[in-house]
């Protein structure tokens, strides 16, 4: 009895303000990866625990595809060099995507929930980025020590992911005589820090992210659309032209110079598919394939952990079967959403507009720099995943289930 009351307690809370700690984890990487490996699994126990009984909130043609990529990822790893590794990275993907499931359970919990989710991460959103700020003002006074090391020190990855959820509150909150140029503001801002930590990925995320956004939140035409693209480009490589500038590294190769290896590492792992092509080498296996993971570049022999591409990544370790089963569930997510587009409400289409440019911004640096067992993917993507299930779905929330924290 004290056990069953005490599993309701939890529940409660849990549809209260728990189910909003996606929100605060972009923050956690201002403490490190432990801060944030602890919180995501403490989340995903006490979600996981609380949806038992709700389990009328989730939607079957999501979750099914949902559980067998799962299912597909666990097939690939008996059999490897490493299955205990594998076992272990299974077991930290399961915990970071089930923000899908707790994400669209939780939205479909109240009508307030989906505008309580994009205020807390704009909330959250704002101080990560103050607090990247005022770490980079310690690296460049000197105070740590060390030398200035962008590229080692500073950490932009998720300010892309971030910026549509700050430009999305500033356009349904601000004063129409300041939105705009807060909003040019906060943009500068994140493209300002982009460009010293000199992310050519997160700048092409942010550029696609802003590009999304402007098209499906503020329903600009695609000429006005191409001209933000081109200015925010041009300002990227102007105030920070060395990093586009790298041919010189190795003029006989300026493509694989100009990518950091990328390309090289790409074309290697086609040309050396994994011995099982339909459940790749394991899932978590990918280090044990160092050939392929090994470059040479400007006279150097460069070693890197993962092929920096998300779906190249997936299909080596996971085979064919990973890829297309990542690939169905991102698509039958995106698929119903657009089916359903034009029957949304004016503000739910803002709403989900922001959701899609996040989307946009997290799958456009994957192709070039995260792996799919990232933070960036595993876990952000999956939890927007969520949200555009619950714009895209059928079922809303029933009247009368309100937490009462939604009332205004």
């Amino acid at each position: 009895m004290k056990l069953a009351l005490l599993h309701d307690r939890l529940r409660e809370a849990f549809f209260r303000w728990g189910w909003l700690t996606p929100a605060a984890l972009p923050l956690t990487q201002l403490g490190g990866r432990g801060l944030f490996n602890t919180l995501v699994s403490f989340y995903a126990l006490w979600g996981l625990l609380s949806i038992w009984k709700r389990w009328d909130r989730l939607d079957p043609l999501v979750i099914l595809p949902y559980l067998g990529l799962l299912g597909v990822f666990l097939l690939t790893i008996p059999g490897t060099v490493d299955p205990v590794g594998g076992l272990r990275a299974w077991i930290g993907f399961a915990f970071q995507s089930s923000a899908l499931l707790l994400t669209l359970a939780a939205l479909r919990e109240a009508p307030g929930h989906a505008d309580r989710l994009l205020n807390g991460m704009a909330l959250l959103g704002a101080l990560t980025l103050g607090g990247l700020y005022v770490l980079l003002l310690y690296y460049l006074l000197g105070a740590s020590g060390q030398a200035f090391d962008p590229v080692l020190q500073l950490r932009e990855d998720n300010l892309p992911f971030l910026l549509p959820f700050l430009l999305g509150w500033l356009w349904r909150h601000g004063p129409l005589g300041w939105r705009y140029g807060a909003m040019m503001g906060v943009t500068a801002l994140v493209l300002a820090y982009v460009v010293i930590a000199e992310g050519r990925a997160a700048l092409l995320g942010l550029i696609v992210g802003l590009a999304v956004f402007g098209g499906l939140t503020l329903e600009w035409r695609m000429r006005r659309i191409a001209g933000l693209v081109a200015l925010i480009l041009a300002a990227g490589v102007a105030v920070n032209i060395g990093p586009f500038c790298k041919a010189e590294l190795d003029p006989a190769r300026p493509l694989d110079a100009f990518t950091a290896g990328r390309t090289a590492l790409w074309r290697q792992a086609l040309a050396n598919p994994p011995a099982r092509p339909w459940l790749g080498v394991g899932m978590g296996q990918g280090a044990y394939v160092g050939d392929v993971l090994r470059f040479e570049l400007g006279g150097d022999i460069h070693q890197v952990k993962h092929l920096h591409n998300f779906l190249l990544d997936a299909w080596y370790e996971t085979g064919l079967l990973g890829l297309s089963a990542l690939i169905m569930l991102i698509s039958v997510i995106l698929i119903r959403l657009a089916r359903v587009w034009r029957r949304l409400p004016m503000v739910d289409r803002q709403r989900a507009g922001v959701w899609l440019a996040a989307t946009g911004a997290l799958m456009t640096a994957g192709l070039l720099s995260f792996s799919y067992t990232s933070r960036q993917l595993a876990c952000y993507l999956f939890f927007c995943l969520g949200s555009l299930s619950y714009f895209g779905g059928s079922v809303k929330p029933r009247a009368g289930r309100d937490t009462g924290l939604d009332k205004r």
